[in-house]
């Protein structure tokens, strides 16, 4: 069965491409406080219901207590945001693999800043491109179209196969996410966002949080909240140091890139176009491995810090603002029976060695926490920094990787539910 159905990936591909193209052309934008996943999520039920599928079409909300939920973020319009959940039924009637992807996308941003309509879905030199291309529609296509092929084979699974299409991914939302596994406990999950040729098998904790400030006297220039800048930057410096440090000893991160980046500066700024000129706010993000709890006792202490450095100025803290959930620190062995068997099945079937390594700031902190412990990331996408990577204009996927990536993911199924 595993060599037929490689074989009818290579031959079919088209198919496979085509349909990433059709769900590319649905705009599926997120703009963080509300997004715009119902029209895909509508299409994505039908698909699912076409190929035989059990469906469900909901949104988050409608899960009880879901807004009284811990790790419920506010301010996320989520009443047209829908996840869909389809299952296979096995032989046996039990959840046992999870495949996940998220169906909204970044914004498109100027299409002045685009070569062509952000929205083609064209292919052109072995690329498919378009918003959303390799984060995350290729992997909503990659399932269904091994789905199809399975089906067609007369494949039966041992037990359930689920795939969930969800929303509210992107500005770090993970309601959908969060929904998903909550509402169907599985007890494997592969979170199918991620890099090319990496396997996330652990996830940073931490968030993205503004500082902000503003003069104790009403201000007809933007210099003297200008100065607090460097003033909160400096106060900064234990708190990214700790973060640092704690990163550096942990057995995942030691030797990484990531304890050098433990904190990052998005933004500093000092009024508004002449407007509000004795306000500031300095935007950063941090990684940690430390709990929710924990980090908001530093960030206590430390506004107390910035507000006596601050006095001086004539300037008055305003304290700590999320603008992201808080991502809790979770993580799998890196050698456990599942991250094996993708590596196993990535080298048998596209010639792939997958790295094993931590990712930031990703779904896994909701999906792992919520939903099972066994919970890893395996994608096909390309990185933020590359041109034409995620969330960058120009955004595609190369075909040949994403023929690989899902050769990969069908004999992954196989190797579980065969």
């Amino acid at each position: 069965m595993q060599q037929r159905i490689l074989n009818l990936i290579e031959e079919r591909k088209d198919e496979l491409f085509s349909l990433l193209s059709d769900l590319v052309k649905i705009n599926s934008e997120s703009f963080g406080s509300y997004g715009n996943e119902e029209e895909i999520a509508k299409y994505i039920d039908v698909l699912c219901k076409d190929l035989g599928l059990e469906s469900d079409l909901y949104s988050p909300l409608s899960l009880d207590g879901f807004k009284d939920h811990p790790d419920y973020l506010p301010g996320r319009s989520l009443e047209n945001r829908y996840n869909v959940v389809a299952k296979w039924q096995g032989e046996e009637d039990e959840n046992e693999l999870m495949l996940m992807a998220h169906t909204d996308t970044v914004m498109i941003g100027d299409p002045q800043n685009w070569d062509g309509d952000p929205l083609s879905g064209k292919i052109e030199d072995g690329k498919l491109y378009g918003r959303g291309a390799c984060d995350d529609k290729y992997a909503l296509a990659t399932i269904m179209f091994i789905i199809k092929l399975l089906k067609e084979q007369g494949f039966k699974p041992k037990k359930n196969l689920l795939f969930a299409a969800y929303c509210d991914e992107e500005y770090g939302g993970s309601h959908g996410a969060m929904a998903a596994v909550m509402k169907y406990p599985t007890k494997r999950i592969v979170s199918m966002d991620g890099r090319y040729g990496q396997i996330w098998h652990c996830g940073s904790g931490g968030q993205e949080v503004k500082c902000h400030f503003h003069t104790d006297f009403p201000a007809d220039s933007a210099k003297v909240a200008a100065k607090a800048i460097s003033t909160v930057i400096d106060c900064m410096e234990t708190f990214a140091e700790n973060r640092r440090r704690e990163l550096e000893n942990n057995r995942f991160y030691k030797g990484t890139i990531i304890p050098e980046t433990s904190l990052r500066y998005m933004g500093c700024r000092t009024g508004d176009n002449g407007q509000d000129m004795g306000r500031g706010e300095v935007h950063f993000v941090f990684y940690t491995d430390k709990t929710k709890e924990e980090i908001y006792t530093e960030f206590a202490e430390l506004e107390k810090v910035i507000a006596e450095k601050l006095r001086p100025l004539k300037v008055i803290g305003d304290g700590f603002t999320p603008t992201t959930r808080f991502f809790h620190y979770v993580f799998c062995e890196p050698d456990s029976e599942d991250v094996k068997l993708m590596v196993e099945s990535s080298i048998e079937s596209a010639g792939v060695t997958p790295h094993v390594c931590g990712s930031c700031l990703s779904d896994l902190s909701v999906i792992s926490k919520h939903g099972s412990s066994r919970a890893y990331g395996f994608g096909a996408g390309r990185d933020f920094s590359e041109v034409g990577g995620a969330h960058q204009p120009n955004e595609f996927i190369e075909l040949d990787k994403l023929v690989g990536f899902t050769k990969t993911i069908a004999t992954y199924i196989l190797k579980i539910l065969g």
